[in-house]
This record gives C-alpha cells, sequence and structure tokens, in this order.
C-alpha cells in the first residue's frame, strides 16, 4: 500500500498522530526539482470520493491567496522549509476574524483546518517549503475552491470578497 493510500484509509481520528511522523524524506523527492519558478506548484498523490491528498511546493517569498476550503476538514503537514499560515473564522459572510498567525515547519504539529474554524487562510512561505496536505472529503459534488481579498472592517472584523 502507497503511503498516500494508508493515509487516506486512517479514521481521522488517527491522521494528525500519523503525519505528524512524516517526514520530507518519505516522499523521496527533490525539493529544488520540484519547486516552480513563481507562485506555487502541487502533486496529487491520491484522491478518491472520500478523500484527497497532495504535496504543495512554493519557493521563499511565494504565496497561495487567502482561500477556502467549503465543509472541508483539512489536515497540513510541513515537510521541509517553513511556512507562514495566516487564517481567519467566518463569523457570518461576508465578515471573519483573525483566527491565526503562525509560522509552521517540519517540528511543527499537524495543522487542522476545519469547516468551521480557520477555514480560510493564505499561506506564504518564509523558506522553499514542501507541505502535505489531506482533504476529507475531496473537491468533488460541487465544491470549489474561493479566493479573497480581506479589508478591515470594524472592532476586529475583516470583509472578505471573493476576487472574480
Amino acid at each position: 500500500m502507497s503511503l498516500a493510500a494508508e493515509l487516506a484509509a486512517l479514521p481521522s481520528s488517527a491522521l494528525a498522530a500519523r503525519m505528524s511522523r512524516l517526514s520530507w524524506s518519505d516522499f523521496g523527492l527533490d525539493l529544488a526539482a520540484q519547486l516552480p519558478r513563481s507562485s506555487w506548484g502541487s502533486r496529487k498523490l491520491y484522491c478518491d470520493r472520500h478523500c484527497e491528498i497532495g504535496l504543495f511546493f512554493l519557493p521563499r517569498g511565494e504565496r497561495i491567496p487567502l482561500h477556502d476550503h467549503p465543509h472541508i476538514h483539512v489536515w497540513m503537514r510541513v515537510l521541509c522549509g517553513q511556512l507562514r499560515a495566516t487564517s481567519f473564522t467566518w463569523q457570518g459572510p461576508p465578515f471573519a476574524r483573525r483566527s491565526g498567525d503562525a509560522v509552521l515547519d517540519a517540528d511543527s504539529p499537524v495543522w487542522a483546518v476545519l469547516p468551521e474554524q480557520d477555514n480560510l487562510h493564505e499561506l506564504t512561505a518564509v523558506d522553499d517549503v514542501a507541505f502535505l496536505d489531506v482533504l476529507r472529503p475531496p473537491y468533488i459534488d460541487g465544491r470549489v475552491c474561493t479566493y479573497y481579498d480581506a479589508a478591515p472592517a470594524h472592532d476586529d472584523l475583516w470583509r472578505m470578497s471573493a476576487r472574480r
């Protein structure tokens, strides 16, 4: 069984513990060969109707813009490099509250994004970085990722505007 299929078969309650034991060397890839010249790249490792697993690669200074994962649980494990994760939690669209700002690396715990918490987030590479994402369920049945712009609104709320 492949590593990705093993992760896909695990119950959600065991996933973070298994992911925390993974290292970049488990994937047998050369980071420099995976990094795009700009923006970000990905490699899908597994997908079925219950789970999607992928590796993401960002060169230092690049980012994945503010986006959501509607009705999806996401487990993310940084495998090498450092990644700044800035997250927001919906307070009732179009408003969200900033709920996290952390720099994650291979020594950090698995970051869990829940449908109701941290579901909006922006990821910025502090160093060249590779991370693993496990999504349950995957992007099927009409689910789409939406990208947003955030502007301060009032109190500690931010107004989210979907990009067109």
